[in-house]
């Protein structure tokens, strides 16, 4: 058992002795998981009304929920939900420009027609 501090609220907790990417007290783990399940309902639901809302912020999300920001910053820090800010961060490999960079390498650009001569 560890004494651990919770990413969420940070109060000190004893962690049972799992790893953890984000350490979380019992009670916020609990309450978290609520909310991930409402923004996760609010997100599917929207993106269909909305025409797929894609770019939606950490703040915009807290305020259509009611919730507090750092709550939905912890989400996205858990990899539960993206946001905005959390997608435009890069990937490394799966950006356009190395997308662009490998298909110039393809022999013909990545353009051949195949079946033809």
């Amino acid at each position: 058992m560890a004494l651990k501090i919770c990413d969420h609220c940070s109060r000190a907790y004893l962690d049972g002795g799992e790893e953890e990417k984000t350490p979380l007290c019992p009670d916020c783990a609990e309450y978290l998981e609520a909310l991930y399940r409402q923004a996760w309902t609010w997100l599917r639901d929207h993106s269909s009304a909305d025409g797929r809302l894609r770019r939606v912020t950490s703040a915009r999300l807290a305020e259509e929920l009611g919730v507090d920001v750092k709550s939905i910053e912890v989400l996205v820090k858990m990899d539960r939900i993206q946001t905005s800010a959390s997608s435009s961060q890069k990937v490394p490999g799966k950006d356009l420009e190395t997308l662009k960079a490998l298909r110039r390498g393809l022999p013909g650009g990545g353009r051949e027609r195949r079946g033809r001569r």
